[in-house]
This record gives structure tokens, C-alpha cells and sequence, in this order.
């Protein structure tokens, strides 16, 4: 299993994914991608984000964090300050919620989870072919 950061979510289109690959996605990134909807500057930017949320909702069982995540946010967090990395809350949770699972986390930033990569796979999504 992989889990899609937000910010794979917001651009799944421009990415090429497994077929033969099972896909997450974490509530947290619902909740980020639910203030953008709320937090658009225009109409036009609200009925965008809102198709694409209701997309996603289509798509995805969103991943709980549920109490087996937060035993691995504490493991996966304290792991990665010891190390001295900066933690990122929300990029630890997702983290923790992929460790939970035995999966590794697709982002399109990957310094954000490069505290946690000794823990958890970290990848970069493919762009699809033009």
C-alpha cells in the first residue's frame, strides 16, 4: 500500500499510478484539502476544489487515525527528533499513518518526510507521459 501526501491529491491527474498498486489516502489530507475548499479566493476556485474533494471522496476510504496510528506518530515523531530533525506534525502523522499500515508514503516533497524515511518508505510520484 502507498498513501498519497495532499499534495499528490490535489495534482492526481498529473500522475501516473500502479494499477496493480493499492492506494491510501489519510483523513488529515482530507482535512487540509476540506480548509482549501473553505479557504478559496474566488467562486470558480471553491466549485474546483469541492469537485475535486467529492472526486477523491469517490475514489478513497479515507485512513483513520485511529489509536494504532497515534502509537506509531509517537514512535515515528520521537524517532525523528532524536536524530535531530525538524517535526512536522502533519507530515508525521501521515507518516505514522503509512507505518501503521506497512506502507510507504508517495509525496511530491520529499525533504518533508525525509525525518521519517528511516521508518518509512518515502517515493516520488511519476508524472504521467504527455
Amino acid at each position: 500500500m502507498i498513501v498519497l501526501d495532499t499534495n499528490v491529491l490535489i495534482d492526481l491527474d498529473l500522475y501516473a499510478l500502479d494499477p496493480d498498486e493499492l492506494y491510501a489516502a489519510s483523513i488529515l489530507s482530507r482535512a487540509e484539502l476540506e480548509f482549501g475548499v473553505r479557504a478559496a479566493r474566488t467562486a470558480a476556485d471553491t466549485a474546483a476544489r469541492t469537485r475535486r474533494l467529492n472526486d477523491l471522496d469517490r475514489y478513497f476510504d479515507w485512513l483513520p487515525l485511529d489509536v494504532e496510528s497515534t502509537r506509531s506518530y509517537g514512535l515515528v515523531a520521537a524517532t525523528a527528533r532524536a536524530t535531530g530533525a525538524k517535526v512536522r506534525s502533519k507530515d508525521a502523522l501521515i507518516a505514522a499513518q503509512a507505518h501503521r499500515h506497512g506502507a510507504a508514503v508517495m509525496t511530491a516533497n520529499l525533504d518533508d518526510f525525509r525525518p521519517f524515511d528511516h521508518l518509512v518508505e518515502v517515493v516520488a510520484p511519476r508524472r504521467r507521459e504527455a
